[in-house]
């Protein structure tokens, strides 16, 4: 029968004590656990704030040097713009050039309502085909029918069918300082 290391054996250890079979079985270790954690959070924590100020620093670079190469690359586009226009309306959608492709392509129609709820209401009476009906469960009304023995019924007494309980599970949470 092996014995467990004490806490003051894992403090020191070089090799990770969850090698070691170490486990919680008295409030000690438990304060001893929860104070490893914390450090390991606090670990990752600094992680990420170097991590958000590189990113950062990289996007204000980014941002610096590409703000003239932007610039320019909207003043191309903006003189290829009619020209690839002109030859749409000549009937060559495609411009395959040695450095590169323009293609136009036809957009679709979008729809735009002045006010929705006035076009739902004139549709309903005219045209219901133009409306999505949609139809969902209401969760918080079948929770409401649970009884203690787990089986879910309906305000007419009649078991439910094709609905299955699934017991809560107790959660752990840790809060470190």
């Amino acid at each position: 029968m092996t014995t467990q290391p004490e806490i003051n054996e894992f403090e020191n250890a070089q090799t990770p004590w969850y090698s070691e079979g170490f486990s919680v079985d008295n409030d000690q270790k438990a304060d001893w656990a929860i104070r490893k954690l914390a450090v390991i959070r606090r670990k990752q924590a600094e992680n990420k704030a170097i991590h958000d100020a590189e990113v950062i620093r990289i996007k204000e670079w980014l941002s610096a040097v590409n703000t003239t190469l932007d610039q320019d690359a909207l003043y191309f586009e903006a003189v290829l713009t009619p020209y690839a226009l002109l030859q749409r309306s000549e009937g060559r959608k495609t411009l395959t050039l040695p450095h590169g492709i323009v293609k136009t392509t036809a957009g679709q129609p979008h729809i735009e309502f002045n006010d929705e709820s006035k076009f739902i209401e004139w549709a309903k009476v005219n045209d219901p085909s133009l409306l999505k009906i949609k139809t969902d469960v209401n969760k918080t009304a079948i929770k409401a029918l649970i009884t203690e023995e787990g089986v879910v019924i309906s305000t007419q007494g009649e078991i439910i069918p094709e609905v299955k309980v699934v017991p809560a599970e107790t959660s752990v949470k840790f809060v470190t300082e």
